[in-house]
């Protein structure tokens, strides 16, 4: 439940939800969503999924509207309520998330199952160093694989075991500045160098995808809640302040 706030007020009951274990850390200070944080996007679902559209509870409002969300439900999520993926759902970000010099993208994560190639997101195209993408990477057994590749071998693959199917997991993942990281819980998991920049992905972008392929894969089946999208690199300390669970947000605890 969101409550409002006093700013100061704010930043000390998230303070202290953050130092009784909220989320995956224990004493960890909040994030700040502020205007100037690089936040595109920011979708916590708690108010459902009303005529295809999705609330974005960032400075940039940016609102999910596309008919691949027809019908869809939300459930109980990570906090409050999160959005189902039944294998046919999936969200198309806005272009605005690769006009900056780097890219983040974090969710809490529950997958029903795991189907082969099945993306928790997919930014680019189906072509040559042109794509970033984090799924079910079936070229390693019960890997989950950060990829940029296009056409043949991937370029990076940035790989982490498999979260369990029914289980909540903060992933993120983070491409810019010559790297690409992905974390699990908010702990990073692996980080490796890249030559690839978002310019090349956003040159010739054409899916901007939360649960779906650029390419003919199966779609994500399970539960997302607070997807988190930003036009920049994040720091891992601030990956560690998401993953925690609580976000602040103009005086209020969003979560």
């Amino acid at each position: 439940m969101k409550k409002i706030l006093m700013a100061a007020a704010a930043v000390a009951a998230a303070f202290a939800l953050a130092s009784c274990g909220s989320g995956s850390g224990s004493g960890v200070a909040p994030f700040l969503l502020t205007e100037d944080s690089g936040v595109v996007g920011y979708y916590t679902f708690d108010e459902g999924v009303e005529d295809n559209e999705v609330v974005d509870h960032s400075f940039a409002g940016l609102n999910v509207y596309t008919a691949a969300l027809d019908g869809s439900v939300t459930v109980p999520g990570k906090f409050g309520d999160g959005l189902q993926f039944s294998g046919d759902e999936y969200i198309t970000l806005d272009s605005e998330i690769l006009e900056g010099d780097g890219l983040t993208i974090a969710a809490w994560v529950k997958a029903a199952k795991w189907n082969p190639w099945a993306r928790v997101f997919d930014i680019g195209n189906a072509k040559p160093r042109g794509d970033i993408f984090l799924c079910n990477d079936m070229r390693a057994a019960n890997m989950l694989g950060l990829c940029i590749e296009g056409a043949g071998d991937p370029v990076v693959a940035v790989r982490s075991p498999i979260p369990v199917p029914g289980k909540w997991t903060h992933i993120a993942a983070t491409f810019g500045n010559g790297k690409v990281a992905m974390y699990l819980d908010g702990k990073l998991t692996q980080e490796l160098d890249t030559d690839v920049t978002i310019e090349e992905i956003a040159a010739d972008a054409q899916g901007l995808y939360i649960g779906r392929s650029n390419w003919a894969d199966p779609l994500f089946e399970g539960v997302m809640d607070d997807i988190l999208v930003a036009n920049r690199v994040f720091s891992a300390k601030e990956i560690a302040r998401v993953a925690a669970g609580v976000i602040v947000s103009d005086g209020s605890v969003e979560k």
